[in-house]
């Protein structure tokens, strides 16, 4: 009889180390541009690249998958303690940063993934 895998529809969660963490911040500011321009669907690569460029410079070995994840929290965690030193003039929900939230908000504190895409028009 097969073993039941009661945590298989459960998220797997991953410490990031620091440096790991740093680098998916500087290589997704240089990368930038191409997600400006980069249809949405196509930019796993983008994210493939990243993540290759973290195993390439570190023992870490995120997937492309694990470096958007951490990208979204990072961005959600920068914008969550914004919100708590600005005292939350809008209401939204807040929660407790983690390091990494503390760790990382000056590195973010530019918000240069806010640029207005640019969409390309194709004939």
């Amino acid at each position: 009889m097969a073993a039941l895998n009661l945590n298989a529809n459960l998220p797997v969660y991953i410490q990031w180390p620091d440096d790991a963490a740093l680098t998916l911040i500087q290589r997704r500011r240089a990368y930038q541009p191409l997600f400006t321009t980069t249809r949405l669907h196509n930019q796993n690569q983008l994210w493939r690249g990243i993540a290759r460029d973290i195993r390439n410079n570190h023992i870490f070995r995120p997937t492309r998958k694990q470096c958007r994840e951490k990208w979204n929290a990072l961005k959600s965690g920068y914008e969550n303690l914004e919100r708590l030193i600005n005292r939350n003039p809008e209401g939204y929900p807040t929660r407790t940063p983690t390091l990494h939230d503390e760790r990382f908000h000056q590195e973010l504190s530019d918000e240069f993934w806010r640029v207005e895409r640019k969409y390309l028009l194709f004939n």
